[in-house]
């Protein structure tokens, strides 16, 4: 090498004798046992080679990834199962039932063959602009997208994530949640007859269908008034899987007021530790079409002119009351198994607390008035 060649280039003759000049660097194999191989480029000056070497010391610098392009051939079908790989231990079964469907009636079809590097943002929005499903499902499709493409962005097999700035389009504004009343809770529980009380059930302890399914006897404590949420048991494609709650705050301690602990005793008394608590009249796991059917749920409804009305909305109506009881928002995250305080208030807004905020406005403006007017201000009108 000569003297005056940079550290870091090679001067080589080619056979013709003439100079060309090689930098060596590292890119980004995400096979290779390090993560990492060393390569080459050679150049025909050594002005060239030196600004090759450049960039590539400033993306080391800037800590950014060097990119090998034959990694790029990779076919996202490959990358689909990388991702299976580390994200399935992760999600519940349920969700991981979702991922399965959009991939394998969606996304697959159309792009599991195709290497990654040959996927564009174009490609990925008007994929998605064709998907005819309804926008939460198309929502969810492109998320699901995007989170493959990851990994391979991650792994350095492509430069920028192709579903990166794709829209699914506008998403409708959320229904306003339903909140019943104890007396309409009382009649709903009526009309649905002798399963009726998981209507009570539900709407006075804020479980999730999942989380009453899964109860077991030994998780009820009728001395304490606690009931104690430890698993779940959703139905996914037409079999019943137990396991953890749907989050880790899922798992929680819940006061029972008097009329569940009522339902209860009646409902575990004689019952082995390990049995499921609440269970179908002929003593199997609850599943939720059945139940429907079995209370003429739909018919209830209407007969009772509570329709519509979903079963999950009965974890709303527990809130509600919750709220109306004198319960904080940290009281109601912790029952309800919530994350935060914040997740609570985000998914749910009570009208009465509303209408509270909007009477106490009038009172201080009422105040506000008398004092202009020369009146001596109400004490009522400021408790």
């Amino acid at each position: 090498m000569a003297g005056n060649t940079p550290r870091g280039i090679r001067k080589r003759l080619n056979a013709a004798g003439q100079p060309r000049y090689q930098v060596r660097y590292l890119i980004r194999d995400p096979d290779a046992p390090s993560g990492w191989v060393e390569t080459s480029a050679t150049f025909p000056t050594l002005r060239e080679a030196k600004a090759f070497k450049s960039e590539r010391d400033n993306e080391a610098a800037l800590g950014a990834r060097r990119f090998d392009p034959r990694l790029g051939r990779t076919p996202l079908n490959r990358i689909w199962t990388q991702f299976s790989d580390s994200k399935k231990p992760a999600v519940s079964p349920k969700t991981w039932s979702g991922y399965v469907q959009h991939w394998e009636l969606r996304i697959a079809p159309r792009f599991g063959h195709i290497p990654v590097d040959e996927i564009t943002r174009g490609d990925v929005q008007a994929f998605v602009d064709g998907l005819t499903v309804g926008p939460w499902a198309k929502v969810s499709t492109l998320r699901l997208m995007r989170s493959i493409l990851d990994v391979a962005h991650q792994d350095g097999r492509i430069h920028r994530n192709p579903a990166l700035g794709v829209s699914a389009g506008r998403i409708p504004e959320r229904d306003r949640h339903r909140y019943l009343s104890a007396q309409e809770i009382q009649t709903l529980a009526t009309a649905c007859g002798d399963q009726g009380d998981v209507v009570t059930l539900l709407a006075y302890t804020g479980l999730r269908w999942s989380e009453l399914v899964g109860l077991r006897v030994k998780d009820i404590d009728l001395s304490e008034r606690r009931l104690y949420v430890r698993r779940a048991a959703p139905e996914v494609e037409g079999h019943i899987i137990i396991g953890p709650p749907k989050t880790r705050a899922g798992i929680r301690t819940v006061p029972l007021p008097q009329v569940v602990v009522d339902i209860l005793k009646t409902r575990i008394g004689g019952r082995a530790p390990d049995e499921p608590a609440v269970t179908s009249p002929n003593g199997t796991m609850l599943r939720s079409n059945n139940w429907r059917r079995h209370t003429h749920w739909n018919q209830a409804l209407e007969k009772t002119d509570l329709a519509p009305l979903t079963i999950h909305e009965l974890r709303h109506t527990y809130a509600s009351l919750a709220r109306k009881s004198g319960a904080d928002l940290r009281y109601v995250q912790k029952t309800m198994g919530h994350s935060t305080p914040t997740v609570t208030a985000n998914i749910y807004l009570y009208s009465d607390e509303l209408d509270h905020v909007a009477t106490n406005l009038d009172r201080l403006h009422a105040v506000a008035k008398n004092q202009a007017n020369g009146q001596e201000p109400d004490k009522t009108n400021q408790q």
